[in-house]
């Protein structure tokens, strides 16, 4: 009688990049979602051989990850050590914020100013974005209410034709992608955020380029006041929770 042979000892399945993407790009979206998340926490020493091994992908991509990383302030590159998922603090987020606050004040007031048919024919867009930030929000889906967000401000923006400010916001606005997380991770301000962004668009149809301006810098400015007790109530996870 054959003996049968031991069952093969099945590992854990570990994702895989998607043919449509590059590996370096599939990598960098992939740990950024895990900084966002806190699945890689602040200060968290980041293993490019285990992280390599992790996702299946050479060493070479995978420092490309982290060097977008890097320049979007979410990994700190330290010479001849590992890098680091970069802390968050009060003090950063104040910085980013107030200068989210004008420019997006800024862009507001500039999308409000454009062409009467332009706004109405972007109407019904931006009603169906807050209708599924709306539902995304009552679904408790973190992810997908931080990209529909998203999807508002720029679809606001864009209107703005004011590419160099843009340019210019998108810089901080990487850079605040990790405190936004944590605001929006929270139910009620994900609420309080999609009634923001009504009253906001509300204003921008009507062509109220002041009133436009004035909600959106409440809107930026008022994430940061609520995001400010998020951060010191993570004393073990920031740079200076004592503020």
């Amino acid at each position: 009688m054959t003996t049968p042979p031991p069952p093969r000892r099945v590992s854990a399945a570990r994702p895989t990049a998607p043919w449509s993407l590059r590996k370096q790009d599939w990598a960098y979206q992939q740990l950024r979602e895990r900084i966002l998340t806190g699945a890689l926490a602040p200060g968290e020493q980041l293993s490019q051989e285990a992280l390599a091994n992790e996702l299946g992908i050479s060493r070479g991509p995978l420092r490309d990850a982290l060097s977008r990383l890097a320049a979007e302030s979410l990994v700190v590159d330290r010479p001849h050590q590992k890098s680091i998922v970069a802390e968050v603090s009060v003090a950063d987020a104040r910085d980013i914020y107030n200068g989210r606050a004008a420019l997006e004040g800024v862009l507001a007031a500039a999308a409000a100013q454009a062409d009467a048919d332009e706004r109405d024919f972007q109407a019904a867009d931006f009603g169906l974005l807050l209708e599924r930030q709306r539902i995304a929000v009552s679904l408790g889906d973190a992810a997908q209410v931080r990209m529909l967000d998203r999807q508002f401000h720029d679809a606001v923006y864009a209107m703005a034709a004011m590419p160099a400010t843009l340019a210019a916001l998108n810089q901080l606005r990487a850079k605040s992608d990790r405190y936004l997380a944590l605001y929006l991770a929270d139910s009620q301000r994900a609420q309080i955020s999609v009634d923001e962004h009504t009253a906001i668009l509300d204003a921008l149809l009507s062509g109220d380029a002041e009133q436009s301006a004035a909600l959106t810098r409440t809107h930026v400015l008022g994430g940061l006041t609520l995001l400010t007790g998020s951060i010191v109530g993570q004393p073990a996870r920031l740079a200076d929770p004592a503020v």
